[in-house]
Formats: C-alpha cells, sequence, structure tokens
C-alpha cells in the first residue's frame, strides 16, 4: 500500500496525495532561520489540551519591542494541525487566540514565538521536509523516496511505526537540494484489517458539515453548518453494494434493476441493510478476515458527507459547478441515467477514490434524521431517536442538485425504493 508525495520548493506547503488503498501523506517544508535582535525580549507562553486538540494559550512573558504580531507555531505533543495568531499592544504580545485546534494531541505542544526584530538579517536557512502519516497505532511504515514519480527505484530512508493516529516525520537524513518525492508503504497493519482495493482508508480529520446559506440550491436542513472532528480513521468502500455483493451474502436479489450483478443494490430498506452489515461480518470473522472488535456497518451521516466532500469546500468534490455543467462526468443523475441505474464506477472517481456518492443510487447512514447541533462536535452519530432514517448522494431519478455534498435526505426505515441502495463502512468500535 503505497502514497506518493512531491516536495515543492515554497514555504510552508501542504499536500496531500491519495494512494491506492487510500493511504494518506502530508508534505511540507519547514525553514528554520535565525535572526538578529536588538535590544528586545522574545514573548513566552504556554498551551492547553482538551480533547487532543490545543484549545486555549497562556501568555507567561509578554516580551518587548514587537512592532507587529509575530509568527506563532506550535510544534510536538502528538499532534498536529494546531495553529494561533498574536495579538500586540505596546511592544508587548498580550494575548494568543486559536485559529485551528489541530488534533491528536496527547501532550502539551511547545508554543513558539518569534523574536522581535525590527531589521531581521537572515544569518541562515534550512529546508526540512516534514511528512505527515496518518493511520492506526502500531502501524509499520516503510518511507521511501526518488527523485521523480516513475523512478524504477525508490530508496528506503527509514521504519516507522505509529504510536498515534497522526504522526510527524522530518527528514534529517537525505541531502539537501533538488526535488524530492516521497511515499509511504505500509508493511504491518498493527491489527487493522486489509479488506482490499474495493475498500479506501479514510484518516481522521476535521469539515465543516452542512452548507452556507448562499450555496446554490441549498435545502433548509442543511443547517447551521457544523464543524466535525472524526477522530478515528475507517475504511469505506469504494463503490456503493453491488446486487452481486448483496447475493453472495444474503441469498437473494431484492433489485429492481437486473441483468448485471455490478449495479448497486437496491430495493433494500435501511433493516436489511444493517442486516447485511452483520451477516458480512459473522462471515468474516469466521472465516478469520477480521481482527477482534472490527466490523462492518452503515457510515454515519457525518462520514458520509467527509467522504463525499474528499477535503473540499465547494458543492461538488470537484468544484462548485453552479451550471452542473461537469455533474455529468461524475454522476447518474435525472439527466444522463436513461430511467435506469449503472454499474458502479462507470463515472469519475472524487479526489479520495470514491465512486458514485453523487447519483446512481441513495445510500442509506445509520443516523435518525435531525437537525444539526451547530458550533463543533466529535464523532456525531446524530439524532437520538426519530421516524425516518437519512440517506445521502442523490440518484438516477433525481435532479442535479440532490447530487450536492450537502444534500440529505430522509425516508420510512422500513420502506424500499428503487432509488435506494447503501455502501459499507468497516471500522473497529462494534
Amino acid at each position: 500500500m503505497k502514497s506518493i508525495m512531491t516536495v515543492n520548493r515554497t514555504v510552508p506547503v501542504r499536500l496531500g496525495v491519495s494512494a491506492t488503498l487510500g493511504r494518506w501523506l502530508a508534505v511540507a517544508l519547514v525553514a528554520g532561520c535565525t535572526l538578529a535582535a536588538q535590544a528586545q525580549t522574545t514573548a513566552k507562553a504556554t498551551a492547553t489540551v482538551g480533547g487532543g486538540r490545543v484549545v486555549a494559550y497562556t501568555v507567561t512573558d509578554g516580551g518587548a519591542g514587537y512592532t507587529e504580531p509575530p509568527v506563532v507555531t506550535v510544534s510536538g505533543g502528538g499532534g498536529s494541525g494546531a495553529t494561533a495568531e498574536a495579538l500586540v499592544d505596546a511592544g508587548v504580545v498580550t494575548a494568543i487566540y486559536p485559529v485551528t485546534t489541530g488534533s491528536g494531541y496527547t501532550s502539551t505542544p511547545q508554543v513558539n514565538i518569534s523574536a522581535p526584530v525590527s531589521e531581521p538579517t537572515i544569518l541562515s536557512l534550512q529546508m526540512i521536509p516534514r511528512v505527515t502519516l496518518h493511520g492506526l497505532p502500531g502501524d509499520t511504515n516503510q518511507i521511501e523516496t526518488a527523485n521523480s514519480l516513475d523512478a524504477p527505484v525508490w530508496v528506503p530512508l527509514t521504519t516507522v511505526v505509529l504510536t498515534n493516529a497522526v504522526q510527524e516525520w522530518y527528514d534529517l537524513i537525505s541531502p539537501p537540494g533538488g526535488w524530492r518525492f516521497y511515499r509511504s508503504v505500509l508493511m504491518g497493519s498493527g491489527g487493522r484489517p486489509t479488506p482490499g482495493p474495493r475498500f479506501v482508508w479514510l484518516p481522521a480529520g476535521q469539515f465543516v458539515m452542512g452548507s452556507p446559506a448562499t450555496e446554490v440550491d441549498r435545502s433548509s436542513d442543511e443547517g447551521p453548518q457544523t464543524r466535525v472532528t472524526l477522530s478515528r480513521g475507517f475504511y469505506l468502500g469504494r463503490y456503493p453494494v453491488t446486487q452481486g455483493e448483496y447475493l453472495s451474502v444474503i441469498g437473494s436479489n431484492p433489485s429492481s434493476f437486473t441483468g448485471d450483478t455490478n449495479r448497486p443494490v437496491e430495493m433494500v430498506n435501511w433493516t436489511e441493510a444493517t442486516n447485511y452489515c452483520a451477516q458480512l461480518t459473522a462471515r468474516e470473522r469466521t472465516a478469520g478476515r477480521l481482527p477482534a472488535g472490527w466490523a462492518y456497518r452503515l457510515p454515519t451521516e457525518a462520514e458520509y458527507e467527509y467522504a463525499s466532500r474528499a477535503g473540499s469546500t465547494n458543492r461538488f468534490s470537484y468544484g462548485d459547478d453552479p451550471g452542473y455543467t461537469q455533474l455529468g462526468n461524475y454522476a447518474w443523475y435525472s439527466a444522463n441515467s436513461g430511467g435506469t441505474t449503472h454499474a458502479v464506477g462507470g463515472k469519475l472517481p472524487n479526489g479520495w477514490g470514491l465512486y458514485d456518492t453523487s447519483g446512481n443510487v441513495w445510500e442509506w447512514c445509520s443516523d435518525w434524521y435531525g437537525t444539526y447541533p451547530g458550533g463543533n462536535v466529535t464523532d456525531p452519530q446524530g439524532s437520538i431517536s426519530g421516524s425516518r432514517r437519512v440517506f445521502r448522494g442523490g440518484s438516477w431519478d433525481g435532479p442535479a442538485d440532490y447530487c450536492r455534498s450537502a444534500q440529505r435526505y430522509d425516508y420510512d426505515p422500513s420502506l424500499r425504493n428503487d432509488s435506494i441502495g447503501f455502501r459499507l463502512v468497516l471500522a473497529p468500535g462494534q
């Protein structure tokens, strides 16, 4: 399992590329420089960590001589992604405010505040590639490098065993100069199953769920927008469950649109979809292919939108597309489906290698339908009760706007429809 990254000579830069089986790397260039200062003192501060995030900062020494707010960086603590801004008054740092809280912090990180410099003189500069690995504790990754993507030989640099879900590694081994590409090869899964190419590993992360009031064709139930933290990675099916897959587990095919078992299964109600998950889990455990604690299930509504967006904040994973001129490249919907479902994977995937997250069939989620909470939430499971279940993604018989990443719908969980199927999550916790 591999991820490939390139180092770009700008400061700072963060790049991410999906691998064949869904592993992720992020590479940044970290500039370390020495600056001259004259009769000035550098401010000091401490960080407060809560729930794996940096939630507050306390200035312990305001320093002196600041003519403008200094740069604040956060390092260590086992996590990544925390950023902050400083407030200066009369040459003194009076407060530091979180901009992003990051994730994965297991201890208090170090707060670094730049020295107050009126006329900086750069004495030295060093560019250090930083690789950010996402996975599960115990995963063993071999970091390799080459000078081009199509290089016949990749040179092993080191082996990294993850102790956290997010972990950074700095390349202090390679000589400086030139372009450099990196990849991570998963050598051992640390107790994680290997379900094969029909699943994509999605790392833990954050995103904004729902749509802004200004989004074209927005529905009122897509707000209030809510910042969601998914604290654990999970596998997600690259495609909706097909008729052939359903038949192999349940022994029957309830679908209306038959003739090709690679079409998504439909005419499956919510209870039948969850029953499929339970039976598949039992079969794979019996066969010894699932580690203890891992199970197949439906995605939560938050997991589905996170996957559908693939890091995008636009209406679709590929962009806003206000006139829906590009949607036909990614989705089967009423304008191009011909009134039927189609074999999975027939359109372009999103940026995370997932197919049909827009169009073809709606897909059941595990949640009861309800109102978003707003604010910040971690691993939301939806409403605690209700009468209708959520489904997502648009379908072959729906209009273009139903294929948007934020679009949501609800249905009686006991009913079946020829436009509703489902997709699997494989994750620990059940």
